[in-house]
């Protein structure tokens, strides 16, 4: 299959209310392509099968650090950090 048929994107969304502020929500993505076979022993779900070409490595290849600094829910939680320290 051609590979612009086998891309992939994960996408993690936070919200945060309370505190008598307005309500915000910030997001992660990380656009991918689904690999031609599952590689790596690290992570879960679909992280063999989702190769992130800036790295060269599916998610389930990567340290636990990589994949915190470049997957959707590591991005998502950064920009929430960022708001909630701000």
């Amino acid at each position: 299959m051609p590979t612009p048929r086998r891309t992939a994107r994960f996408r993690c969304v936070i919200a945060l209310a309370g505190g008598g502020r307005p309500e915000k929500v910030v997001e992660g993505v990380a656009d991918g392509v689904i690999a031609e076979a599952p590689r790596g022993g690290q992570g879960f779900g679909y992280d063999p099968v989702f190769f992130y070409p800036p790295l060269g490595r599916t998610f389930a290849e990567l340290t636990d650090e990589e994949k915190a600094r470049v997957s959707h829910r590591g991005l998502a939680l950064a920009a929430a950090r960022r708001l909630l320290s701000g």
